[in-house]
């Protein structure tokens, strides 16, 4: 009788011996970069003591890691109630917080951890980051500093606040402290990564490129245009752009050149202030030529990490067409957008606004877009546009009385080492007029681009389809309606 609980002991010790020795394997494992194993060997011990700190810890790293934050977080508030004044711990929970979106749970336990031990220098910048994310720039930057003050030669502080003067639209002074950061620690990718697309952000940079379009109805258009940015100060960037374009119809052809200088000043706090103006010359093959005026001033701001608005107005010369270049048309425009991310797998696109033509035409839009993570580099959601116009029939620019459009689109984006290619399509409904019956719309894409450098590329950028709003010529449209375009972009920095 006394010989089956002995056994039963002697075979449990027999089992624990391994399984003792899996946590230093999965330790050994894991130092060496094979997260793999070490995932596999943490979890065969974690199955034989659910209360295992160690490979409850590491499991919940591992989970951050490859972005199952849930998970992860769940681990981690068991542990908290394992170890509750564990402050490791403490600040890998705040970290993740963070990363799932949580950034007032995040500050208030890096709050708690501060409280003990108030120099810890992953807490300080935890909590700076979890603030910068939230979108509160200018307190993220003074507990930046503040805390270079215990620690001025800490890299990931100098980092940190370099990162988010460079939110702040504050390059040239970020700069000066991410060189600082990557001459103390001179491996850290992090700062070399932030300190070329810093130098990218300030150095000149030239952009070129041509384009052509074509439609079933036989307008066409070529056009070549260039640009020169550079750095005015600190906070301030110019542009000098000029373009050239040739329109051409059954009946008609037509020219368009000009030039525009263009100033992009940080405001802090997130906010940029865009103006700019310049002039249009419109030349009608055998008719009158003008030269308007043409202006554009802009307000954005990002309230948020994952959040950014902006409004905007301007003044442009409408000249898409041949027809539109003998006409002589101006528009004025307001519009406003807003772009959130409320998790790392969905994205929210809106705008709208009021153009006046100089015909007396009016014209109101709004467009809505939303996106959500399919698979690896594949995004999947509805897109929905509307144009309406305040017609002035028998004189003018014609166009109909109301454009609506309703899609399902698709992105596919893949990218490897230098090299990237995206695709779009999208198919769906489209209503010319008031009271038409709708049709068929659809569109596709693609672009193939090569980078080099920090901020160099070319790409290679083509487009079908049927859509009425993809042009503004006039005629109704139907499903026998093409609209094509292509396009050669080349940027360099200098």
């Amino acid at each position: 009788m006394v010989r089956a609980p002995f056994c039963t002991a002697v075979a449990a010790v027999a089992l624990l011996v391994p399984l003792h020795a899996q946590l230093p394997q999965a330790d050994a494992a894991f130092k060496r970069g094979d997260y793999r194993g070490a995932r596999a060997a943490y979890e065969r011990v974690l199955a034989a003591d659910s209360t295992n700190v160690r490979a409850l810890h590491q499991l919940a790293i591992l989970d951050s890691w490859s972005g199952k934050l849930a998970r992860s977080l769940e681990r981690l508030g068991r542990l908290r109630r394992l170890v509750p004044a564990d402050q490791d711990i403490m600040v890998d929970q705040a970290r993740v917080l963070a990363w799932a979106g949580r950034t007032l749970e995040s500050e208030a336990l890096y709050d708690s951890v501060l409280a003990r031990s108030p120099g810890r220098t992953d807490a300080l910048a935890g909590r700076a980051r979890a603030v910068a994310w939230r979108g509160d720039l200018a307190r993220a930057e003074h507990l930046w500093r503040e805390a270079l003050t215990l620690h001025p030669d800490d890299a990931e502080l100098l980092i940190g606040l370099a990162q988010t003067l460079y939110w702040k639209g504050q390059p040239g002074l970020a700069e000066a402290y991410a060189a600082r950061a990557r001459a103390l620690a001179p491996g850290d990718r992090a700062a070399l990564e932030l300190q070329r697309a810093l130098r990218a952000a300030l150095r000149p940079e030239l952009v070129t490129s041509s384009d052509g379009a074509g439609d079933s109805d036989d307008n066409a258009f070529v056009a070549l245009d260039g640009s020169y940015t550079t750095s005015l100060g600190s906070d301030v960037r110019g542009t000098l752009a000029a373009g050239w374009r040739h329109a051409t119809d059954p009946f008609r052809a037509g020219a368009s050149y000009g030039a525009r200088g263009v100033a992009v000043a940080a405001l802090g706090r997130g906010a940029v202030l865009r103006a700019g103006a310049g002039v249009r010359r419109l030349e009608p093959e055998g008719g009158a030529a003008t030269t308007p005026l043409t202006a554009e001033l802009g307000l954005g701001i990002r309230p948020g990490r994952y959040a950014a608005a902006g409004i905007g107005y301007s003044r442009t010369a409408f000249d898409e067409t041949a027809l539109l270049i003998d006409s002589g048309f101006v528009i004025d425009a307001v519009d406003a957008t807003l772009d959130v991310s409320p998790s790392p797998h969905w994205s929210v696109s809106a705008g709208g606004g009021v153009a006046w033509l100089s015909d007396g035409n009016r014209r109101a839009s709004a467009v809505l877009a939303v996106l959500g993570r399919a698979a690896p580099g594949l995004q999947l959601g509805p897109f929905a546009r509307l144009l309406s116009y305040d017609t002035t029939p028998g004189h003018g620019y014609f166009a109909p009385d109301r454009f609506t459009v309703l899609e399902a689109r698709a992105i596919y984006d893949w990218r490897r080492d230098r090299w990237g290619v995206r695709a779009d399509g999208g198919a769906g409904t489209q209503q010319v007029f008031k009271g038409a019956a709708r049709q068929l719309a659809w569109h596709v894409g693609v672009s193939l681009t090569r980078g080099w450098g920090a901020n160099n590329e070319i790409a290679l950028v083509g487009a079908l389809t049927n859509s009425a709003g993809a042009t503004a010529t006039s005629g109704t449209r139907t499903e026998e309606f093409r609209y094509r375009t292509l396009a050669l972009r080349f940027r360099q920095g200098l």
